[in-house]
C-alpha cells in the first residue's frame, strides 16, 4: 500500500474520532434544563403551635361548692317539661292577669309552678271557702305564681278546666311539689338536696323540695348577708329553695353561680315574699 493512501485513511479516522468526541460533549450538555426545581423536602416535621390555655374562673368562696363548678349530667328534657295541662293553665292564668287594667305584659314574670292535691272544693284557697258548697272533694291541680312589679298574684287550678285567683296572704305556708321549669334551677336544687342530706344525715331520696321561687336579689349577698361580708350592689337573679325531711326544713338562697344555706332568722326577703311567710322576717329594702 502506498504511503499517500495510508495518510488519507489515518486522517479520516482522526476526523471520525474527533466527531465522536464532539458528539459526546454535546450529548452531555445538550437539551434545555427543566425550569421547575425539585420540591424542597422537610426533614423535620414542623412543631405544632400550642393552643391557648383558658384560665378557669375564680371561684367565690361560699359555705357550699360553687354551682358553676358542678359537673351536672345532662337532664332529659322530658324530665324538666311541665305537663301539657299545666302549660295550658299558665297560658290561661297569664291571659286572665293581662286582662286586668294597667298591667303591662313586660312586667309579668312567672315565679313558680307547683303541683298540689287539693282536698276541698275551694282548691286550697281559704278566702274562697264560703263559695265552695258541697262535700269535700279530692282533686289534683296546680298553684301558679306571677310577679307584677312589687305584687304577687296567686292562681289555684284543678287538672281539668277550673282556675281562679286566690287572695290568701299566707300562701307561702302551703307547701306543694314545685316543678323546676329550667335546667339551671334543677341543677341548683340537686346541689341543695345533696347538701341537705349530708347535713341531716339522711338519704337524698328522703329530702323533698317543697318550695322553689324565682327571686331577684338586690345585691350579691343573695338575701343572706354574712357579718363583715362585702357585696356588690347589683340585681342578681336567683332562687329561694326550701327542702324538708320529716319535720326539719332547710332554706337555701341561690343565684345561677352561688348557693348559700340561710337560717330563717337571717333571711332578708323582698316585701312581697316576706308578707307571705308565716313568721315575719326582716324586710328587704
Amino acid at each position: 500500500m502506498r504511503s499517500g493512501d495510508m495518510n488519507r485513511r489515518g486522517l479520516r479516522a482522526g476526523y471520525w474520532l474527533a466527531a465522536l468526541v464532539l458528539l459526546g460533549v454535546l450529548a452531555g450538555c445538550g437539551g434545555e434544563a427543566d425550569p421547575t426545581p425539585d420540591p424542597t423536602r422537610t426533614l423535620v416535621p414542623p412543631t405544632a403551635t400550642p393552643a391557648p390555655q383558658t384560665t378557669p374562673p375564680t371561684v367565690t368562696p361560699t359555705d357550699l361548692p360553687h354551682a358553676a363548678a358542678l359537673a351536672v349530667a345532662p337532664t332529659e328534657i322530658s324530665a324538666l317539661a311541665i305537663p301539657p295541662v299545666a302549660q295550658e293553665f299558665i297560658r290561661l292564668t297569664r291571659d286572665d292577669l293581662l286582662a286586668r287594667p294597667g298591667i303591662d305584659p313586660a312586667d309579668v314574670h312567672l315565679l313558680s309552678v307547683e303541683a298540689f292535691t287539693w282536698t276541698d272544693r275551694a282548691l286550697g284557697c281559704a278566702s274562697r271557702a264560703d263559695e265552695a258548697d258541697g262535700p269535700a272533694a279530692v282533686s289534683q291541680g296546680y298553684r301558679i305564681l306571677f310577679q307584677v312589679r312589687n305584687r304577687i298574684y296567686v292562681y289555684h287550678t284543678d287538672d281539668q278546666d277550673t282556675f281562679f285567683r286566690c287572695e290568701d296572704r299566707a300562701w307561702l305556708a302551703l307547701e306543694g311539689a314545685p316543678l323546676p321549669i329550667d335546667p339551671v334551677a334543677q341543677s341548683i336544687v340537686d346541689l341543695a338536696v345533696r347538701d341537705a342530706a349530708r347535713r341531716l344525715g339522711e338519704s337524698s331520696t328522703r329530702v323533698r323540695l317543697v318550695s322553689l321561687l324565682a327571686v331577684e336579689w338586690p345585691d350579691t349577698s343573695l338575701g343572706c348577708p354574712r357579718a363583715g361580708g362585702t357585696y356588690e350592689d347589683r340585681t342578681t337573679p336567683g332562687y329561694r329553695i326550701v327542702l324538708r325531711t320529716r319535720e326539719q326544713a332547710l332554706i337555701y338562697h341561690a343565684s345561677i353561680r352561688d348557693i348559700v344555706l340561710c337560717a330563717p332568722d337571717e333571711e332578708i326577703l323582698p316585701g312581697m315574699i316576706r308578707q307571705a311567710l308565716p313568721t315575719p322576717t326582716p324586710a328587704l329594702e
